[in-house]
């Protein structure tokens, strides 16, 4: 029984998958209802998955998601045999309930199937069919479906009473999704296909827990959500796309048979163009992959190769060099995840926060096809809702003051994503009011986030601007879940930070505000600067550096508070000592460490008067600190750095080309810790 357990698991697993990535369609599905131009035909999309995630629940034994989906299964039944119907509350209803199974449906995949209550969600459903119905019988159903679509029928009281009943009538037969589980038997191997055929136990499973099931108590009549007034604004619908994180099911087997293409194995590899792999073993052979890009960079600047003594073995490895580059991009291109799920959740929350402030907005969608890599998307989900959240909030007026501003009552918010060099540029902007920069910079001097000694009407407008992503910073005259911009936006820079993004703000009062966040399409690889400071070699990741200047002795001088700057074009710019901190770092990592003076004597910079700063902008605003020479630029392949603490000034390790590997620093981090008093240079 063992093997009948494990297998029947197996089965729900991959049922639980398949329904995550149709209760994703089923809201881009919804979305796109609330302003179709063809909402019968979107009503049948939606409608085929509830049947679809009704039918395939009943054939893996979870009876519970199995009677809240043909509840939903019911509404929407009636709902595509009358359009006419919808409207601003149902559609709401119906994407509450898509949450509820999408989030039943995540916890069985995390193994946490533990008690699930959606009565007060369940009662809704039935109030709202049986109001739109006109019928004054309780799980009233709706016509007849088209004939293209046979209609899974199930008792009037199929909710009150026990499936074992059904099963005796012929209807448990009647709930299972053969197309489904035929889908599901054909992606496991002929030997499991022979045992779940051959063996009643697994049968015997599936039956026993249908009927195990407990019906749905009785529940009390609800009164209707009020209608909400939404103004229809043109929203660019997201086109079908093709399947993105999970791939492709192969084409189910009955279907094939009944095409006359069941014998046919070369008609059956045809029709499969997607394969389902784990993300860990795409994870490992992307870690093997830049294993060899390593070994690579040290054969390609081996002094042997490149002495000119063996013209054959260069061009060889120079061959190499380009193979192995080009196998390394095209293995990430396993990872990268278009952007055009997290957009339609982006659509969902502008919608909801619409609703709920009453907010009319037009809201423009642009770039949905780009594509980052996994870790990145993953990191990105929170930022870009928060930042979506507050222009919503903040950013857009009310309708009344719009028009009494002389703008249009419907609002504009544009979210556009592209692809720049090795970077995505994701753009989030509003025609609201402006960021007040005044409100801002007071706030800041209230908070004392501004140093002193720095006149605060010599701060550019987008360092000021910064002040908002402060932990505890806000502007909001009162406080909710939603108001002003500094609610939960440290998490939006805490987040970026993560996956080496920057985000720059540009705002003019009483026009409109743009967020721009510069993030890298991978986390695996990163192109660097290589600089010597203190005798030993670091790499700073690109994107991080505002650029890096020559100053001498002269440009420097001490201010009473605020100690070392520089003045660069006229600005004076704080200047920091990181060697403590290094040091403190390398020490940690348990790395052989050198005396402080010794090191000082091997650096370039003690030879010569001119120095080199390299200008960070960080949270505390733009800040530099002193290296000894830059050594040149270099494309590395991040190696975490596993130490058992945490040690937020390093990103990670690289190997270079000569063997030697390196750390790899993280200057926002690293100016923030330098910063906070320990470090100021005198």
């Amino acid at each position: 029984m063992s093997g009948d357990n494990s297998f029947f698991e197996e089965l729900q697993m991959d049922f639980l998958n398949e329904s995550a990535f149709m209760l994703e369609q089923y809201e881009e599905y919804m979305m796109r209802l609330e302003n179709s131009e063809d909402p019968a035909k979107d009503l049948t999309d939606i409608f085929r998955v509830a049947h679809s995630v009704k039918g395939g629940a009943a054939a893996v034994g979870l009876a519970d998601l199995c009677k809240f989906a043909h509840v939903m299964e019911d509404l929407l039944d009636l709902l595509r045999s009358r359009p006419e119907l919808v409207n601003s509350t149902v559609i709401s209803l119906l994407l509450q309930s898509g949450d509820e199974l999408k989030n039943r449906v995540a916890a069985l995949q995390q193994q946490q199937g533990g008690p699930w209550d959606p009565s007060a969600l369940t009662a809704e459903l039935i109030a709202i069919t049986e109001q739109l119905s006109g019928k004054a019988s309780k799980h009233a159903h709706a016509p007849a479906p088209s004939a293209d679509e046979p209609k899974v029928e199930a008792p009037d009281d199929f909710f009150a009473q026990a499936p074992v009943a059904e099963a005796s009538a012929g209807a448990e037969d009647d709930l299972i999704n053969h197309d489904l589980l035929a889908e599901l038997l054909a992606q496991m191997s002929p030997e499991d296909q022979a045992e779940f055929h051959a063996k009643e136990a697994a049968e015997a499973a599936l039956k026993t827990a249908i009927a195990e099931a407990a019906p749905v108590a009785e529940a009390e009549p609800v009164k209707t959500a009020p209608v909400l007034k939404v103004v229809e604004t043109p929203v660019e619908a997201p086109a079908p796309a093709a399947k993105a994180v999970p791939a492709a099911a192969p084409k189910p087997a009955a279907a094939a048979a009944a095409s006359g293409g069941g014998g046919n194995n070369k008609n059956a590899k045809n029709a499969t163009s997607a394969i389902k792999v784990d993300t860990g073993r795409v994870d490992s052979v992307l870690d093997a992959v830049g294993e060899l890009v390593v070994l690579k960079n040290q054969l390609v600047h081996d002094e042997t190769v490149r002495s000119g003594v063996n013209l054959r073995l260069e061009a060889i490895v120079d061959q190499l060099d380009k193979a192995v580059r080009e196998l390394y991009e095209k293995t990430l291109s396993i990872r990268m995840t278009p952007l055009k799920s997290m957009f339609i959740k982006i659509q969902r929350i502008v919608r909801d926060v619409s609703l709920t402030l009453d907010k009319p907005v037009d809201l423009q969608l642009i770039g949905e096809e780009t594509e980052v890599e996994r870790t990145v998307f993953e990191l990105l989900g929170d930022p870009l809702v928060h930042l979506v959240r507050n222009s919503m909030d903040h950013g857009v007026e009310k309708k009344e003051l719009r028009q009494e501003r002389g703008k249009p009552a419907t609002a504009k918010v544009t979210v556009s994503a592209k692809q720049s060099g090795g970077n995505v540029i994701i753009d989030i902007s509003d025609d609201g009011g402006g960021i007040n920069r005044d409100k801002v910079l007071g706030k800041a001097i209230e908070k004392g986030f501004v140093p002193a000694g720095v006149d605060p009407a010599s701060i550019p407008d987008e360092q000021v601007f910064q002040y908002i992503f402060y932990p505890g910073f806000s502007t909001a005259d009162k406080i909710s879940d939603l108001s002003g911009r500094g609610v939960g936006l440290d998490v939006v820079k805490s987040n970026l930070d993560k996956i080496n993004g920057k985000i720059n703000i540009y705002s003019k009062a009483g026009q409109g505000t743009t967020f721009r966040l510069t993030i890298p399409l991978s986390t695996a690889i990163t192109d660097g600067i290589i600089v010597a400071l203190d005798g030993a070699r670091y790499i700073l990741p690109i994107h991080s550096i505002r650029e890096i200047v020559r100053v001498l002795p002269k440009d420097y001088t001490n201010i009473s508070g605020a100690g070392k700057v520089a003045s660069i074009r006229g600005h004076l710019l704080p200047v920091i000592d990181v060697s403590k901190t290094l040091g403190s770092i390398n020490w940690n990592l348990n790395k052989k460490d050198q005396q402080l003076a010794q090191r000082r004597e091997n650096s370039l910079s003690a030879r010569r008067e001119e120095t080199m700063l390299v200008i960070i902008e960080s949270m505390t605003g733009q800040m530099a600190f002193p290296v000894d020479d830059v050594l040149g630029q270099a494309q590395v392949v991040v190696k975490p750095i596993t130490t058992g603490q945490d040690i937020p000034e390093v990103a990670g390790a690289a190997i270079l080309g000569d063997g030697r590997t390196v750390l790899i620093l993280e200057p926002g981090a690293l100016v923030n810790n330098v910063a906070n008093g320990r470090g100021m240079a005198a």
